[in-house]
C-alpha cells in the first residue's frame, strides 16, 4: 500500500493476513539539510534553492510545496531565469489532466525539467530525470472544526514518513539529492506518520450514507 505504511497498527485489524512486502529498487541519495528564515515567505526560498540547484547540479528537479497558492508564486519568481532548456511545470489537483500529464511525462531530449508540486506527487509518481528534490517541509492538511461545522486547510510541518517518502522521488531512476529546507536536528520533532484523514474530517455525511444502505 505505501513504502511508509504504519504496518504494525493496520497488522493488529486483519485477523492474522499475511503481510507480503517488495523492497523495489532504490539509487543512493544524499540528504542535504539547509536552515531557512522562517520570516521569509516559504516561496522566495523554495524558489532560491531551486535556481541554486539548477545552476549546480544536473537533472530536472521536483520541489514540494504546501499548496496551490504556494506553487503559483514561485512558478512567477522562477519565470525568466532559465534559457529554453528548461521547463517550469506546476503540478496540483485543480490542474486538468492535461496539465497533470504536462507534469509527470519525461522532459524532451536536451531539456530539464523543474516540476512544482503539492503532495500529490509523494506516491506513485516517477518522473523520469528527477535527480533533485527540494522539500519545504510543509504540507496542508484538512482540519473539520466541530464548533463551526466547517472544514479547513492547515499548514502543518510533514512527518518522516512524508519527508522519507519525498526525498525517495531523487533516487528513482539514477542517484539523487534531497535538500530539505530544515535542520537535521528537527527531524525528530517531526510526527512519525501524517494523521490519517478520517481523523479529522466530517464523518456526517459518510454517516447519513450509512443509514440510508440499512
Amino acid at each position: 500500500m505505501s513504502a511508509t505504511l504504519d504496518i504494525a497498527r493496520i497488522a493488529g485489524l486483519m485477523n492474522g493476513a499475511p503481510m507480503i512486502e517488495s523492497l523495489g529498487r532504490g539509487f543512493p541519495i544524499d540528504i542535504r539539510h539547509q536552515d531557512r528564515d522562517s520570516s521569509q515567505p516559504i516561496e522566495d526560498v523554495v524558489a532560491r534553492v531551486i535556481a541554486e540547484a539548477h545552476r549546480s547540479e544536473t537533472g530536472s528537479i521536483l520541489a514540494f510545496l504546501p499548496g496551490q497558492r504556494e506553487i503559483i508564486r514561485t512558478a512567477e519568481r522562477l519565470q525568466g531565469r532559465f534559457g529554453a532548456e528548461t521547463i517550469i511545470a506546476p503540478l496540483y489537483g485543480a490542474l486538468s489532466q492535461a496539465e497533470q500529464d504536462l507534469a509527470i511525462k519525461p522532459a524532451p531530449a536536451g531539456q530539464r525539467k523543474i516540476v512544482l508540486a503539492t503532495s500529490i506527487a509523494e506516491t506513485s509518481i516517477t518522473i523520469d530525470g528527477v535527480r533533485i528534490v527540494v522539500d519545504s517541509g510543509l504540507q496542508r492538511l484538512p482540519v473539520f472544526e466541530p464548533a463551526t461545522q466547517i472544514t479547513r486547510l492547515e499548514t502543518r510541518r510533514v512527518s518522516r514518513a512524508s519527508a522519507d517518502q519525498r526525498a525517495g522521488r531523487a533516487g528513482r531512476t539514477e542517484p539523487g539529492i534531497a535538500i530539505r529546507l530544515w535542520l537535521a536536528g528537527q527531524n525528530a520533532a517531526l510526527e512519525a506518520f501524517t494523521p490519517p484523514e478520517i481523523l479529522a474530517s466530517d464523518l456526517s455525511g459518510l454517516a447519513l450514507d450509512l443509514a440510508a444502505w440499512g
